[in-house]
Protein backbone atom coordinates (compact mmCIF):
# COMPACT_ATOMS: atom_id res chain seq x y z
CA UNK A 1 0.00 0.00 0.00
CA UNK A 2 3.34 2.12 0.16
CA UNK A 3 2.62 3.01 -3.57
CA UNK A 4 0.54 5.72 -5.03
CA UNK A 5 -2.18 4.30 -7.13
CA UNK A 6 -3.96 6.99 -9.64
CA UNK A 7 -7.94 5.91 -9.89
CA UNK A 8 -9.24 6.48 -12.88
CA UNK A 9 -12.63 7.31 -13.67
CA UNK A 10 -15.10 3.93 -13.41
CA UNK A 11 -11.64 1.80 -12.52
CA UNK A 12 -11.61 0.07 -9.11
CA UNK A 13 -7.97 -0.69 -7.53
CA UNK A 14 -7.04 -3.23 -5.41
CA UNK A 15 -5.16 -2.75 -2.01
CA UNK A 16 -3.63 -5.21 -0.15
CA UNK A 17 -3.42 -5.13 3.44
CA UNK A 18 -1.00 -6.65 6.23
CA UNK A 19 -3.67 -8.09 8.41
CA UNK A 20 -4.93 -12.00 8.00
CA UNK A 21 -7.82 -10.39 10.14
CA UNK A 22 -10.02 -7.98 10.53
CA UNK A 23 -12.76 -7.56 13.63
CA UNK A 24 -15.86 -4.96 13.52
CA UNK A 25 -16.55 -4.59 17.09
CA UNK A 26 -19.95 -2.67 17.99
CA UNK A 27 -19.19 0.64 19.20
CA UNK A 28 -22.53 0.87 20.91
CA UNK A 29 -21.93 -2.96 22.90
CA UNK A 30 -18.52 -1.80 23.65
CA UNK A 31 -19.92 1.55 24.82
CA UNK A 32 -22.44 -0.25 27.31
CA UNK A 33 -20.12 -2.62 29.08
CA UNK A 34 -17.41 0.13 30.26
CA UNK A 35 -14.73 -2.25 30.27
CA UNK A 36 -14.90 -5.50 31.36
CA UNK A 37 -11.97 -6.55 29.69
CA UNK A 38 -8.12 -7.38 30.34
CA UNK A 39 -6.86 -8.19 33.43
CA UNK A 40 -8.47 -6.13 35.84
CA UNK A 41 -11.35 -6.26 33.70
CA UNK A 42 -11.56 -2.88 33.58
CA UNK A 43 -10.28 -2.11 29.39
CA UNK A 44 -12.20 -1.93 26.84
CA UNK A 45 -12.43 -4.45 24.44
CA UNK A 46 -10.23 -2.79 21.49
CA UNK A 47 -7.68 -2.02 23.55
CA UNK A 48 -7.18 -5.17 25.94
CA UNK A 49 -7.30 -7.22 22.92
CA UNK A 50 -4.77 -5.17 20.77
CA UNK A 51 -2.55 -5.52 23.96
CA UNK A 52 -3.05 -9.42 24.21
CA UNK A 53 -2.20 -9.93 20.35
CA UNK A 54 0.85 -7.84 21.20
CA UNK A 55 1.70 -10.09 24.02
CA UNK A 56 1.89 -12.71 21.30
CA UNK A 57 4.04 -11.20 18.87
CA UNK A 58 0.56 -11.08 16.22
CA UNK A 59 -0.48 -7.59 16.46
CA UNK A 60 0.05 -6.58 13.27
CA UNK A 61 -1.99 -9.74 12.09
CA UNK A 62 -5.60 -8.50 13.09
CA UNK A 63 -7.13 -5.04 12.47
CA UNK A 64 -10.11 -4.24 15.33
CA UNK A 65 -12.78 -1.24 14.14
CA UNK A 66 -15.16 -0.05 16.26
CA UNK A 67 -18.46 0.49 13.97
CA UNK A 68 -21.97 1.63 14.58
CA UNK A 69 -24.79 -0.95 16.10
CA UNK A 70 -24.64 -4.40 14.67
CA UNK A 71 -28.27 -4.83 16.18
CA UNK A 72 -28.11 -7.99 18.14
CA UNK A 73 -27.55 -5.77 21.47
CA UNK A 74 -26.54 -8.77 24.02
CA UNK A 75 -26.42 -7.71 28.04
CA UNK A 76 -23.18 -7.72 29.91
CA UNK A 77 -21.18 -8.99 26.40
CA UNK A 78 -20.32 -7.36 23.09
CA UNK A 79 -21.28 -7.79 19.24
CA UNK A 80 -18.47 -8.66 17.29
CA UNK A 81 -18.07 -9.81 13.29
CA UNK A 82 -15.15 -11.34 11.42
CA UNK A 83 -13.93 -10.10 8.07
CA UNK A 84 -13.28 -13.65 7.56
CA UNK A 85 -17.11 -14.78 8.15
CA UNK A 86 -19.37 -11.52 8.06
CA UNK A 87 -22.33 -13.88 8.15
CA UNK A 88 -21.46 -14.85 11.67
CA UNK A 89 -21.81 -12.85 14.29
CA UNK A 90 -19.76 -13.55 17.60
CA UNK A 91 -21.29 -12.56 20.89
CA UNK A 92 -18.48 -11.91 23.57
CA UNK A 93 -19.05 -11.97 27.10
CA UNK A 94 -17.24 -9.38 29.57
CA UNK A 95 -14.26 -11.27 31.60
CA UNK A 96 -13.86 -13.71 28.69
CA UNK A 97 -9.63 -15.03 28.35
CA UNK A 98 -9.00 -12.88 25.20
CA UNK A 99 -5.55 -15.38 24.46
CA UNK A 100 -8.62 -18.03 23.66
CA UNK A 101 -10.43 -15.60 21.66
CA UNK A 102 -7.01 -14.57 19.69
CA UNK A 103 -6.38 -18.57 19.33
CA UNK A 104 -9.86 -19.20 17.44
CA UNK A 105 -9.63 -16.24 15.31
CA UNK A 106 -6.09 -16.38 14.07
CA UNK A 107 -5.18 -20.01 15.34
CA UNK A 108 -2.71 -21.20 17.45
CA UNK A 109 -1.09 -18.96 19.57
CA UNK A 110 1.96 -18.85 21.84
CA UNK A 111 3.52 -15.85 23.65
CA UNK A 112 5.86 -13.98 21.83
CA UNK A 113 9.07 -14.53 24.01
CA UNK A 114 11.60 -16.43 22.35
CA UNK A 115 12.93 -19.48 23.56
CA UNK A 116 16.13 -21.40 22.93
CA UNK A 117 16.03 -25.05 21.68
CA UNK A 118 17.19 -27.98 24.21
CA UNK A 119 20.59 -28.75 23.73
CA UNK A 120 21.60 -32.06 22.27
CA UNK A 121 22.86 -34.83 24.16
CA UNK A 122 26.07 -35.57 24.84
CA UNK A 123 27.22 -38.65 22.83
CA UNK A 124 27.80 -41.75 25.25
CA UNK A 125 30.41 -43.60 24.66
CA UNK A 126 29.71 -47.00 22.51
CA UNK A 127 26.01 -45.88 21.82
CA UNK A 128 25.32 -46.83 18.34
CA UNK A 129 22.34 -43.96 18.34
CA UNK A 130 24.80 -41.13 18.46
CA UNK A 131 26.54 -41.27 15.49
CA UNK A 132 30.52 -40.60 16.43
Amino acid sequence: MSKKHKAVSGEIITARGPWREVLLVCRKCSGKVKGGFGPKEKDAFPDAFKQVLRDLGRRRDVRVLEVGCLGVCPKDALTMIRGSAPAEMLVIPTGLDLTLLASRLIGPVQPATSTLPEPEPANPAGNPAFPA
